[in-house]
């Protein structure tokens, strides 16, 4: 069989050109550390591969979301800490004004200090954490709570805010600022839908008694202060007594959501290391191994050349010669 120069040629050119390409394949796994580039290197294990970096997508999110409910329940907690602080103060007003060598004046000079606790629950109703008021429910882009004279006015609304933290799987990370019907939420029971959207947590007006919470029991203590009311200061110790109950209650919801939120926190830290280990040891590449077989490619690459410029002498002078 005659072995023609084109032959030869491109025989030549395509071991050169193959020599390349391995090089640069080679060079591209030393650079990212990686032997798996393309869906091609090895189909048997790049499923596994993507099944793994699919999981850990997930888990950077749910990693997102639990910060952020740690943040909501962590915000939470302090208000109702502070919350408590107030119903505490409150309680000492009560006790100091229930004492029978209190007068009316005296009482009277009380009743300004209970009005300036409610000033500070609600306040505190409109704590939040980024742009978000953390009682308001879904509506929270603006503060739920105002008072306008005696009336306490919720604008928020009672649907939860939650936070998906495991595959098909979230936990509710708010606590009611308030409640329509049924127990109290945390700052209250509405005693009127407004029917625009907003509701009337309670009147401090003393002929009406309407709603329940923490607002409706310091307007009453002011009331019945600002009236010399000794049997009605005594009733308002007990209820603040309750109130405080009910915001212990939602506190410990708030801390067994916060622990456990910790404990997934940790949970999925775990299963990320040890995914990610799967994945370095699935797709990660053999560095010394890679440094001998590039050395070798390229000692066939040289020789490839040097066989070519031997073999096609294409220069005029090896005719005239």
């Amino acid at each position: 069989m005659r072995i023609t120069n084109k032959y030869m040629t491109e025989s030549i050119i395509k071991s050169i050109q193959l020599n390349q390409g391995n090089i640069a394949h080679n060079q591209e796994q030393l650079a990212t550390s990686k032997r798996l580039l393309r869906l091609s290197d090895d189909p048997n294990v790049i499923g596994q591969v993507i099944s793994i970096k699919s999981s850990l997508t997930y888990m950077e999110q749910y990693n997102k979301n639990i910060l952020d409910g740690l943040g909501y329940l962590n915000m939470t907690d302090t208000a109702m800490g502070t919350v408590g602080d107030v119903l505490a103060k409150a309680g000492e007003y009560a006790v100091q004004a229930a004492n029978g060598t209190c007068n009316a004046i005296d009482r009277t000079a009380i009743a300004e200090q209970i009005d300036s606790l409610i000033e500070q629950v609600v306040d505190l109703g409109n704590s939040f954490i980024g742009d978000k008021y953390i009682f308001a429910g879904a509506k929270n882009s603006a503060p739920p709570f105002k008072r306008v004279g005696d009336q306490i006015i919720y604008s928020g609304d009672t649907n939860e805010i939650r936070r998906e933290v495991l595959a098909d799987t979230d936990y509710r990370i708010d606590s009611p600022g308030i409640t329509v019907g049924g127990s109290s939420g945390v700052f209250g029971l509405a005693a009127v839908d407004n029917g625009d959207g907003t509701y009337t947590v309670c009147d401090g007006d003393p002929s009406n008694t309407a709603g329940a919470g923490i607002f409706r029991v310091l307007f009453d203590l002011r009331n019945r202060l600002n009236s010399n009311d000794a049997d009605g200061i005594n009733g308002s110790i007990e209820e603040l007594k309750e109130e405080t109950d009910n915001l212990l209650k939602y506190r410990v919801q708030v801390g067994a959501r916060t622990s456990h939120f910790e404990l997934l926190q940790n949970q999925l830290a775990d299963q990320e290391i040890k995914l990610t280990e799967n994945l370095s040891n699935l797709e990660g590449a053999d560095m010394a191994r890679l440094s001998i077989e590039y050395s070798q490619q390229l000692l066939s690459y040289e020789a490839s050349l040097a066989a070519g410029s031997k073999i096609l002498q294409v220069s005029l002078l090896n005719f005239l010669s």
